[in-house]
């Protein structure tokens, strides 16, 4: 049943914190479907998706969830028209650096996961000025995914084995420090998908044993409380990892 929207704020303050996810990771979808409504372009739709995502990521930062991750472009996302691509890196890096100065004030470290040699050499700039400014911050880390799959990460890496040492042990410990952020940032928790679209795509190892929820709405449609109303239904769930309850 769903809580109504009055009651999804008391709720939340009721749910302990251990039972929250550790590690949140927001896939952002429905934008250009939005646009379609009104006969707009795709660009009129992100950029009213982003400035809903900016109010709910600076409201999720205050509750106990230390890692948040956006999915922002996909590495399948290149496959869009070049004006499309270009409005989204565009928004994206606007996003990034506006953050850069609220996530020194509160504290909030950077790290940004995906390949650095395909976006705007101004993109990349932003990206590291903000890991730069925010390297010895934290414990909270915001994250955000570009130009990034699964796929794509994993022969990254095998590239990178490739040319260790023949004899270099290639292990658990070995395989995290070579993905994107060395390690630091573990596969999602909670995996939250707007549009409705009950599926992943393709997160690779961020999807590791996550737990997943859809939110029947398009991005620009959505609000807080739709987010909220995710959190308390993962708090409910009990996270099985391959086991039996007993």
């Amino acid at each position: 049943m769903r809580l109504k929207k009055q009651n999804v704020s008391e709720t939340i303050k009721n749910i302990p914190s251990e039972r929250f996810p550790n590690h949140v990771l927001i896939i952002p979808d429905g934008n250009g479907r939005w646009a379609k409504k009104f006969h707009k372009i795709p660009a009129f739709g992100h950029k009213h998706g982003f400035k809903i995502l900016q109010k709910v990521i600076r409201k999720l930062q205050n509750l106990p969830i230390d890692i948040l991750t956006i999915w922002a472009f996909s590495s399948d996302n290149w496959k869009r028209s070049d004006q499309e691509v270009k409005v989204l890196l565009q928004i994206i890096e606007a996003g990034i650096e506006e953050a850069t100065a609220e996530m020194v004030e509160k504290n909030i470290k950077f790290i940004c996961l995906g390949r650095r040699n395909r976006i705007p050499r101004s993109l990349k700039r932003v990206i590291e000025d903000g890991e730069n400014q925010t390297k010895n911050l934290g414990p909270k880390i915001f994250c955000v995914a570009i130009d990034f799959s699964g796929q794509d990460q994993e022969i990254r890496m095998m590239q990178k084995i490739l040319k260790l040492p023949k004899n270099t042990k290639v292990n658990i410990g070995l395989i995290e420090s070579l993905r994107d952020s060395g390690g630091l940032i573990p596969p999602a928790d909670f995996i939250v998908r707007t549009s409705g679209e009950q599926r992943t795509s393709d997160l690779g190892w961020l999807s590791q044993n996550s737990e997943f929820y859809a939110i029947d709405k398009l991005l620009p449609e959505t609000n807080y409380e739709d987010f909220l109303r995710g959190i308390i239904d993962y708090a409910k769930r009990e996270r099985r990892f391959g086991a039996r309850l007993k």
